[in-house]
């Protein structure tokens, strides 16, 4: 099964169109879980209407704006998915460009007996591609065969990510922290992806051809637009973070740390707590 994760801020233009997206998949064996952060808007109130009646659906809306790391935590958290179950980012600012999206997902993993993807996208606009950035249309390359440094260069690890809970689970919660131990607000793909990206190596993380989805520049809210020296700040440190060691295996599940991320911190906090009483 499928455990679809999708974050949103300030979306209520958009997120109707990515519930859509999702429900129009040929393959129908997934949940959805999406995180909505109170941004002054009808985001929440759009999700509900636009996934309503549909079990597969768990919308819930902070109580305070908590960004995008948090979000991707609590989302995998709230799925109660099995380790060797496949964990899919999409924004709610964004959408599936074709309903045969997860199909592709799933048969990737099935024929390259893979842990993770990664791949590819093209702008919405268009024409945003053409004239605003390079590389704009995300179909960019795979890494090459062999590649161990993944923290230097260009980013090529681009949507759609996915991958599996297990591998997820052995990243070091404190590598999705700030200096003030709080989850980053930005650049949470590299944050995730770069850990898992040389713990699986190249031969165990596939790149997707085929574009998957449509990737909204268009937004005002673009954290590329509003938050560019914080994401720049943070890439920056995420990337001077220690490497991890490449796996030839799955580790056995003794050897692993089982849901340990945002709930770290919430047991320290009531600890705290504890003894103040």
């Amino acid at each position: 099964m499928f455990r679809i994760v999708t974050n949103c801020g300030p979306a209520e233009a958009y997120i109707a169109r990515c519930i859509a997206s999702i429900r129009e998949q040929s393959v129908g064996d997934f949940t959805a879980h999406v995180t909505i952060d109170p941004c002054g808007d009808d985001t929440y109130a759009r999700a509900l209407e636009a996934a309503a009646g549909d079990a597969r659906f768990d919308v819930v809306a902070n109580p305070r704006r908590m960004y995008a790391m948090h979000n991707l935590v609590a989302g995998v958290a709230r799925s109660g998915s099995d380790p060797e179950e496949v964990i899919v980012v999409l924004d709610g600012d964004d959408c599936f460009a074709t309903s045969e999206a997860l199909a592709i997902i799933r048969d990737t993993y099935a024929r390259h007996d893979c842990w993770m993807t990664y791949g590819s996208w093209v702008a919405d606009p268009l024409d945003y591609a053409e004239t605003i950035e390079p590389h704009g249309h995300g179909r960019w390359p795979a890494w090459p065969e062999g590649t161990t440094d993944f923290r230097s260069g260009f980013w090529l690890g681009t949507a759609v990510r996915t991958f599996k809970r297990w591998l997820w689970e052995l990243i070091d919660d404190n590598d999705l922290r700030d200096d003030d131990g709080e989850y980053y607000r930005i650049v949470e793909d590299q944050a995730c992806m770069i850990p898992m990206f040389e713990m699986a190596t190249t031969r165990r993380a596939r790149h997707i051809a085929e574009v998957l989805m449509r990737y909204n520049r268009a937004n005002p809210h673009n954290v590329g637009r509003v938050m560019a020296a914080e994401m720049r700040a943070t890439a920056a440190r995420i990337r001077a973070r220690p490497r991890y060691a490449p796996l030839h295996e799955r580790p056995p599940d003794s050897q692993q740390a089982p849901q340990t991320h945002l709930f770290v911190k919430e047991e320290r906090r009531s600890r705290v707590k504890e003894l103040e009483r």
